[in-house]
């Protein structure tokens, strides 16, 4: 949480300053909710003979071949989920969700960690993926409920850590867009990040365009309290503010504002 709570934020301010740092926060929040989230969701383990497991782990290594990635780049996250993967049968319908939740939940603290050395392309395919994701979720359910704990995982209910099923296909092309970012930190190859000038310019900018449409709802993204008693408008903004990045037209820029929101804090 000391990472989190760096600096007191409020969106009543002309500060573009904070506007960065608030839109940071959103971002880690998101990638590390999950990465909290999924530390206890190894329930459904169960106690079978070496070759069986063998080849459920097979089995699901070549249905998500982001496993085999993660294996080579942190053996210790594979470990993480290894024994459910041992278990899977794709007629369990409820051990495959949560699996695949399992699968984002690691990944995404892979992504904070490999996002400066990941391609522009991919970056930008991630983020676009992940906005696809929050979209599908609150076309689903037009409450926001899914979409905000989708958002805010480390704030959802235990009864929630399955993703919905009709969430599924999205969610898979998200988890391949993670996949190819993944691979392609491996170049390692550090993208030099924003100047702190051109940086707050853009989040000025984004903020700006935000509280226009907005107003004072923006100030949602952080408010927790207020956020969960309007999770469909905190869903609206997010998205509007993920729209608003992927418009921008060069690509290198854009890639590098977008880095700079998944990348780990630099203090």
């Amino acid at each position: 949480m000391v990472l989190l709570l760096k600096g007191r934020v409020t969106l009543n301010t002309n500060s573009s300053r904070k506007t960065a740092l608030v839109v940071s926060i959103i971002f880690i929040i998101f990638a590390l909710g999950f990465y909290w989230l999924s530390k206890d969701n190894n329930v459904l383990s169960t106690e079978s003979n070496s070759e069986i497991h063998s080849e459920a782990i097979a089995q699901v290594e070549k249905e998500l071949p982001i496993l085999v990635t993660i294996k080579k780049l942190s053996p210790m996250t594979y470990q993480n989920f290894e024994h459910l993967m041992s278990q899977y049968d794709p007629a369990n319908e409820d051990l495959r969700r949560q699996l695949l939740d399992q699968v984002v939940s690691q990944s995404m603290k892979l992504v904070v960690e490999r996002m400066p050395y990941a391609s522009d392309e991919t970056v930008i395919n991630f983020t676009a993926k992940v906005n696809d994701n929050i979209k599908s979720l609150l076309e689903q359910d037009p409450s926001g409920k899914m979409c905000y704990d989708a958002l805010f995982p480390q704030l959802r209910d235990s009864a929630d850590i399955i993703p919905p099923q009709k969430s599924q296909d999205v969610l898979l092309k998200q988890v391949s867009a993670i996949n190819a970012l993944l691979i392609s930190s491996e170049a390692g190859k550090e993208h030099a990040p924003l100047s702190p000038e051109k940086y707050q310019q853009m989040m000025g900018a984004l903020r700006a365009e935000l509280t226009a449409k907005y107003g004072n709802d923006v100030s949602m993204l952080v408010d927790v309290n207020a956020g969960k008693k309007s999770p469909a408008t905190v869903c609206q903004i997010s998205i509007s503010l993920y729209d608003s990045a992927l418009s921008i037209p060069d690509t290198q820029t854009k890639a590098a504002l977008l880095r700079s929101w998944f990348s780990p804090a630099k203090k």
